[in-house]
């Protein structure tokens, strides 16, 4: 009975792990199309020579780019905290 409720606790704690770790991927991947628009728009303006645009176009780009490493970085630090104990055999 006491190694059930242990293996539940695991279970438990490893659903949460994964499903942490699949949201920030989730996040990221829903973010990565916004990203992309805001280089291409970027990139345009630098040709365009348009500096106050493109100014404006980077800004947003690396706001956005930070916000979604800061999320991976949070999910993958979850994802390595909440990994099962090892218990020490002697």
């Amino acid at each position: 009975m006491a190694g059930d409720s242990k293996a539940d606790a695991g279970s438990i704690r490893s659903a949460i792990r994964w499903g942490l770790l699949l949201a920030a991927v989730a996040t990221i991947g829903f973010r990565l199309s916004r990203v992309a628009h805001e280089f291409r728009e970027w990139r345009e303006a630098v040709r365009f020579g348009d500096s106050s645009a493109a100014d404006a176009w980077r800004t947003s780009l690396m706001i956005d780019s930070i916000g979604s490493l800061i999320v991976l970085a949070i999910g993958l630090a979850v994802f390595y905290g909440l990994r099962p104990r090892g218990t020490s055999q002697p």
